[in-house]
């Protein structure tokens, strides 16, 4: 009976190093499990506190979404176009350059790669969140975005402005869209001097849309006039935004095409 029970001890026992990966491989689920619960919590203290941490670990690669699904799923191309004025330092004039597609260099990334890094995601977040925050206002208010802004140190010009728009009340409409506008602009000044060179002085950003064919005219020619739709920014002074790395930025691009 003895030999019976040390047989079956013997087969049923674990060894060491699968028993510490397991535990490994449990830790990182419930890890993996507590940020994703962080995420999708209400607002409250803790969250406030690691939420760029947070952020990082859940985008791009564990965002949902739904419009993945009917009835109403992504059917279109969305990119984001820069232009940027450049100042010659011989002359003192300055030069408008044409619009880039700072999109379309990411999406090199995409091409052939089943794990893209996140380099290739940074223009379509931000295009959604532009995008979105377009959509709450008003049509005065859009055209008031539209506008050029010279004076752009803390961003209050342009949010006093839209305040004004809509009667001198704050709202987080305002708040997200200049926020949104913030960043874009700092994207924007990187993207300009990673293909034109340290003499940006002001960058511009357009969002166009162009839509998918329909699955029944996915072998047709692509039309030389798609249907596409633009939502212009106005121009804005460069941003250097705190942490902002523009050699590893313009490394990364260079590396996705563009050339100075």
């Amino acid at each position: 009976m003895s030999d019976v029970t040390d047989q079956r001890a013997a087969r049923i026992a674990v060894p060491p190093i699968a028993r510490g990966v397991a535990f490994f491989l449990v830790g990182l689920l419930g890890i993996h499990v507590a940020v994703t619960f962080l995420w999708n919590a209400p607002s409250n203290p803790i969250r406030e506190a690691v939420n760029e941490e947070v952020r990082g670990y859940i985008r791009p690669f564990f965002q949902q979404n739904w419009s993945l699904f009917a009835p109403n799923p992504v059917n279109s191309e969305d990119e984001i176009l820069v232009r940027a004025r450049l100042r010659d330092p011989a002359s003192g004039d300055l030069r408008t350059t044409e619009w880039v597609s700072a999109t379309g260099f990411e999406w090199t990334e995409v091409r052939g790669s089943p794990a893209p890094s996140r380099a290739s995601r940074l223009s379509s977040n931000l295009h959604r969140r532009l995008n979105s925050a377009w959509n709450r206002l008003s049509d005065a208010q859009r055209e008031i975005m539209a506008a050029d802004y010279a004076d752009m140190s803390n961003w209050k010009p342009l949010a006093e402005d839209l305040i004004e728009e809509q009667g001198g009340e704050s709202s987080s409409r305002v708040a997200t869209m200049v926020r949104a506008d913030r960043v874009a602009t700092g994207y924007a000044t990187q993207v300009s001097r990673a293909i034109w060179g340290d003499e940006v002085e002001s960058v511009q950003i357009q969002l166009q849309r162009t839509p998918v064919p329909r699955w029944d005219d996915r072998l047709e020619p692509e039309p030389e006039d798609p249907r596409r739709t633009y939502r212009d920014f106005g121009w804005r002074p460069t941003l250097d935004a705190e942490g902002q790395d523009d050699d590893a930025f313009a490394r990364t691009m260079q590396r996705l095409g563009a050339a100075r």
